[in-house]
């Protein structure tokens, strides 16, 4: 048994000083982050189901986010795309170790226009669109080989039909921050009327 009873770090963290609007305290902290991660801050963990109620996660990366909700862009075909097509309630998680904060978000997923989409396909390096093009996102591949020759086969890409964005609209928001002698400090957010209303809880 790997036992890993005994390996644990201090945190230092400080209270969370709670604002009204909880897009404008992420802002906060995703601003203090972008200043302290070393590698893909707007990186999220992206919860969803399967038919059977099988949760699944997986790392995404956050495009954009304003008051409207938070936008990521995949493959709609994907596993993630059907599962989010039978079950738009998905969940997100930001994870910021440097800073000891977590952010929990829950919401509905719904795809963004196809004019968002394009704008951020066409933004893309052109190996990137490339790769959306040629990937069957979550199905078997025969070869490595396989997937090289059609990536290569492709000049003039145009985003698939299949490919696009999404944008959770939160109702949920949990902000963590770590504090010394495991006293964490929890700020929940959720909203009633299109008014948000805040809470702290024990750690």
């Amino acid at each position: 048994m790997y036992n890993l009873s005994n390996y644990r770090k201090n945190y230092s963290g400080k209270p969370i000083k709670a604002l009204n609007d909880p897009f404008k305290l992420f802002e906060r902290w995703f601003d203090e982050a972008k200043a302290s991660e070393p590698f893909e801050v707007n990186a999220m963990i992206l919860s969803t189901v399967d038919a059977e109620y099988h949760p699944h996660t997986r790392v995404v990366l956050l495009k954009s986010f304003s008051p409207e909700g938070f936008v990521f862009f995949t493959n709609y075909l994907s596993a993630k795309g059907k599962q989010i097509e039978n079950n738009p309630n998905v969940s997100l998680l930001f994870f910021w170790q440097s800073l000891q904060r977590q952010v929990r978000i829950c919401g509905i997923a719904k795809k963004t226009t196809q004019q968002q989409s394009d704008d951020y396909f066409n933004s893309r390096p052109l190996d990137s669109q490339r790769a959306a093009v040629v990937s069957k996102q979550s199905q078997i591949l025969s070869s490595r080989t396989k997937l090289i020759r059609e990536f290569n086969k492709v000049k003039n890409p145009v985003r698939p039909e299949h490919w696009g964005g999404y944008i959770i609209e939160p109702n949920y928001f949990e902000f963590w921050q770590g504090m010394p002698s495991r006293l964490h400090d929890r700020l929940v957010y959720t909203k009633h009327n299109k008014e948000w209303t805040y809470m702290r809880l024990y750690p």
